[in-house]
């Protein structure tokens, strides 16, 4: 089967055309960049969001994938669908192997991605939990 060259929506920086620093974004971009994907990037200024986007992707915010003519709007279900369509041998696998490993990994990013857009040092503590948990994790002997 021929597949379309995938484009993705992402949040615009204040400029209104750079790429702005959303997180999900930015693991979108890693995803796609490691897998060896040629991909679009459509930046959205989120305060003049254009008409035809609202009807591409009603009442949500970018990111969101374009893909084969389906819109995926979810991150979680943009990175499955991701690993799904776009499988060995012609693309690397990236998922973790173990389903706790990608749990610690989304806890951690998640974490990490609240503690970096925190504005208040007390909400910080949320991140280091995370981190410490995910060292326990990683220290755990392999089965």
């Amino acid at each position: 089967t021929r597949h379309l060259i995938p484009s993705s929506f992402w949040g615009a920086g204040n400029d209104g055309e750079s790429i702005g620093n959303c997180p999900f974004s930015q693991r979108l971009f890693m995803i796609l960049w490691l897998k060896g994907v040629v991909f679009n990037v459509t930046t959205v200024d989120l305060k003049r969001k254009p008409a035809d986007l609202h009807n591409l992707a009603p009442g949500t915010h970018p990111p969101f994938l374009t893909f084969n003519g389906e819109v995926k709007t979810d991150i979680n279900k943009i990175e499955e669908f991701l690993e799904e369509m776009l499988c060995p041998p012609k693309y690397p696998k990236l998922a973790a192997k173990q389903r706790e490993s990608n749990t610690a990994g989304n806890d951690i990013f998640a974490k990490f991605s609240a503690y970096i857009k925190n504005t208040k040092p007390e909400l910080s503590l949320c991140s280091v939990n995370a981190t410490a948990a995910l060292h326990q994790y990683c220290c755990l002997p392999v089965l």
